[in-house]
């Protein structure tokens, strides 16, 4: 078993800085890795995730919005609002946009993000 662990955002890996999206880690776990992720609104994923299944997010994750909103659509045509303090479980074949500035954290499983990671070129 392992012990209780705290996270400090500025303590993270910071793995991505760039035209006003923040991305960072930090092992969680065994096979767990936390994102906390900010995106300026209208930021759009979609060349980023090209290539990928259904051209969407690969990975499953757990988590919680900090800080404004996202909207999910899932390649089955599914769709999901999301806001401020609101906790989430995405499957894999999804993508996000943002109507506003947002900020979240997710639990995904390691190999699954590192995946996703490479894809985009931050591994």
């Amino acid at each position: 078993m392992s012990n209780p662990t705290a996270y400090e955002v500025e303590k993270m890996d910071l793995i991505l800085d760039s035209d006003g999206v923040e991305v960072r880690r930090a092992p969680a776990g065994e096979s767990m890795t936390l994102l906390r992720i900010s995106c300026p609104a209208g930021f759009d994923f979609g060349p980023a995730l090209k290539g990928l299944p259904h051209d969407m997010c690969c990975c499953e994750h757990w988590g919680q919005i900090v800080k404004g909103s996202m909207n999910i659509s899932t390649h089955d045509g599914q769709s999901l609002a999301l806001a401020e303090g609101q906790a989430f479980h995405l499957l894999p074949g999804h993508a996000p946009d943002f109507p506003e500035d947002c900020t979240w954290i997710e639990f995904t499983p390691t190999d699954q993000v590192e995946r996703l990671l490479s894809h985009m070129g931050l591994a």
